[in-house]
């Protein structure tokens, strides 16, 4: 492939430096000239409102986003003996290649307002169209890090104009349930729920039960500086796409995730308004 000049970014759950280092290798590799970010993620849950972000971030440009999260423990193990199959879709100018398994793509299907459907590309089914070495071919094919042999090469083969037969299409992206998908830097915990699913209008406050039992009632701001020092409650963040952004959970001049004692992947019931 000759220079790529279009923005690739790289989510997975494969996060620490010696991974990240050999994935951002092995992409620009393959895509020689490219622009790599990479996205750390702890599972599907983060991955799903940072695909949003990307995709947001992207601004209907031409991009391409490479996304892994494959556990192979517990349900996935029975579900996919080898981790979830990999697949290709086209969205609008954006050339998404991902795990299909989990909650990775349910933002994303939920704030464009339509089904995503997937064309998958099974491994043993695949790598004999790529042109590859007989070795090469055995090695990914029983490789435990696909998202360093495989996904990087099905990209670059599709993105080349390369013709590989579609194993099959998915479409059975699961819908999320409410909860806080990412803490960032701050202590700012974002969720995947939008303002009019709960209500939320500035001068109320919005009742949440966590875990079970715990409740919070949080007070609704415009933004971030309007709300009290020390104060814990409720903003639209800047998380989302086009007119549906995310509400946010902040507190002005400290850690809403410490002081509420809760994160990433915790459930919100919503209980009420008042």
């Amino acid at each position: 492939m000759e220079n790529f000049n279009e923005p690739i970014t790289y989510i997975s759950d494969c996060r620490d430096d010696n991974t990240t280092g050999r994935l951002r290798a092995r992409v620009s590799t393959y895509f020689p000239g490219s622009n790599v970010i990479f996205v750390g993620v702890k599972n599907d849950v983060e991955a799903a409102i940072n695909l949003v972000d990307i995709v947001d971030a992207y601004e209907g440009r031409p991009g391409v986003v490479l996304l892994n999260v494959a556990p192979r423990h517990g349900e996935a193990q029975k579900k996919w003996p080898n981790g979830t199959p990999f697949g290709w879709v086209k969205l609008d100018n954006i050339d998404l290649f991902t795990t299909i398994d989990g909650l990775s793509l349910s933002l994303l299907q939920k704030v464009r307002g339509k089904n995503i459907d997937v064309k998958v590309y099974d491994i043993p089914k695949t790598v004999p169209q790529m042109d590859l070495t007989p070795e090469v071919q055995e090695r990914i094919i029983h490789t435990q890090f696909r998202s360093f042999d495989y996904l990087p090469r099905l990209a670059a083969a599709i993105m080349m104009g390369k013709e590989l037969e579609v194993t099959e299409m998915f479409s059975g992206v699961p819908e999320m349930k409410p909860m806080i998908c990412w803490v960032d830097s701050f202590g700012n915990m974002k969720t995947n729920v939008l303002p009019e699913e709960i209500g939320f209008e500035v001068g109320r406050e919005v009742v949440f039960r966590v875990s079970g039992h715990k409740q919070f009632r949080l007070p609704c701001y415009e933004r971030l500086k309007d709300i009290p020092n020390d104060y814990v409650a409720l903003t639209v963040g800047s998380s989302g796409m086009h007119q549906n952004r995310f509400v946010e959970i902040m507190q002005q001049g400290g850690s809403a995730s410490e002081s509420l004692g809760v994160g990433s992947g915790t459930d919100l019931e919503i209980v009420g308004r008042v």
